[in-house]
């Protein structure tokens, strides 16, 4: 009796887990063990219209790819676009009017199609509003959680670099 609690007690502590119970194959979710991260459960200062968000899924860093900046930056596949995060591996595509946007979880999924804020931010250098689908994303230099930052295009980046860094 004490070996049935025992692992009904460790599934349901699984499943409280995930972001979702039943995860779609076609989705490409990964079926690794799950860690919540706790740092982006409301919004902050700097990303105030960010929607509070829990729950959402990362793979332990073991398994994560290191983020790779290439000349179109991160690839867009491996940011959850609702948390601003590089999470390290392929998230759930979302096609919303058109665009490409990807999600963690079926939180983030519905979030994408149903909350504008979601899908745009602010280019930190001009103050431009940006579609996330269309932006060239970095990592956020000034922070070390694996936030991410989106820009116009990769011009405005390389200019946002040049203002960051100090003159030596």
């Amino acid at each position: 009796m004490k070996s049935i609690i025992g692992f009904l007690l460790a599934t349901v502590s699984l499943l409280a887990l995930a972001c979702s119970p039943q995860q779609d194959s076609a989705q490409q979710v990964a079926t690794s063990p799950v860690v919540v991260a706790a740092d982006s459960a409301a919004p902050t200062a700097d990303r105030p219209n960010d929607p509070p968000h829990t729950d959402h899924a990362t793979t332990p860093d073991t398994q994560a790819q290191k983020p790779a900046m290439t000349r179109n930056g991160l690839a867009k596949e491996l940011v959850c676009m609702v948390n601003n995060a590089y999470m390290g591996k392929k998230q759930v595509p979302v096609t919303f009017e058109g665009r490409q946007y990807y999600g963690c979880c079926q939180m983030c999924v519905k979030n994408i199609k149903t909350q504008r804020q979601v899908r745009v931010a602010q280019d930190p250098l001009t103050g431009k509003e940006v579609d996330k689908s269309a932006a060239f994303v970095a990592l956020d230099a000034a922070q070390q959680n694996g936030s991410v930052l989106y820009f116009e295009s990769e011009g405005t980046y390389q200019q946002y670099l040049k203002k960051r860094t100090p003159i030596q």
